[in-house]
């Protein structure tokens, strides 16, 4: 099975997966790096971690999109089986 096919088997759990595990990455970078003492300390290092957080933040809300887009039916709004 080629890469491509094994992408369009994606069923909606690997999208909440997906979105589970960025949601999970945004908590552990603000809970071990962003309140850690060192980070907290140098200006350079909080704004690399920050800009961090922050794209998997932003990779949270696309992964949350595509949930939408692709499994809610515009027009009952109701999951697509």
């Amino acid at each position: 099975m080629s890469e491509n096919e094994e992408i369009d088997e994606l069923d909606r759990f690997h999208y909440h997966e997906a979105l589970d595990r960025a949601y999970i990455c945004a908590e552990m970078v603000e809970n071990l790096l962003v309140q850690h003492p060192v980070i907290m300390k140098h200006s350079e290092l909080k704004e690399r971690i920050d800009k961090a957080q922050e794209l998997i933040v932003e990779a949270y809300q696309l992964i949350g999109g595509l949930d939408i887009e692709l499994f809610l039916d515009p027009d009952n709004e109701v999951e697509n089986p």
